[in-house]
């Protein structure tokens, strides 16, 4: 009965928006610092030692901001949690995160137009010359800004859905059933 009651007070929202938010900024200034160090998805000659650094900085922290909400909504429950507790903690953050990655990378491809072009440069250069998917990618240029963000916010959001399916079943932990 006590930890029903725990569990309809102590709500994982708060932390898993304030752990989003801090994944957001941290993705922010990541774009930059791969901006100054060239570092872009447009770039197809990076070495395959960049392309993994650049994953594990941008997918690491999004599991410990998922595993730290988890572990934080377990200890506020007495140290028990329940898998459905779990997974809608660590849910919450990939929700919140993908909205926030979302509104990030609009804004970074709204103003700096750079990015945008050599994100169509790249694309025009895969066309090989095919005039219909030219036009395709230069009929998109207004819109990139929207599929790069949309993109950005289904991967993190399906990908936190699988980290927290997993951080719920290593958290998990019943309470005893005890006869008052």
């Amino acid at each position: 009965m006590h930890q029903n009651l725990i569990e309809l007070e102590k709500k994982p929202n708060k932390l898993a928006f304030q752990a989003a938010i801090a994944f957001a900024l941290y993705f922010f200034v990541l774009i930059f610092v791969f901006k100054f160090l060239n570092i872009s998805p447009a770039n197809t000659h990076l070495s395959t030692a960049s392309k993994v650094v650049s994953q594990l900085l941008s997918y690491v922290p999004f599991f410990l901001a998922i595993v730290y909400v988890q572990a934080n909504h377990k200890k506020e429950l007495g140290d028990y949690m329940t898998f459905n507790r779990g997974f809608s903690a660590g849910f919450k953050v990939a929700a919140y995160a993908g909205l926030l990655l979302f509104l990030v990378q609009v804004i970074y491809y709204f103003v700096d137009k750079s990015a945008t072009d050599e994100l169509l440069a790249a694309a025009i250069e895969q066309a090989d010359g095919d005039e219909q998917r030219v036009k395709g990618v230069e009929m998109m240029r207004p819109y990139m800004g929207l599929f790069v963000g949309f993109g950005t916010a289904m991967t993190y959001t399906i990908i936190g859905l699988v980290a927290s399916l997993i951080g719920a079943a290593v958290f998990k932990k019943e309470r005893p059933f005890d006869v008052d």
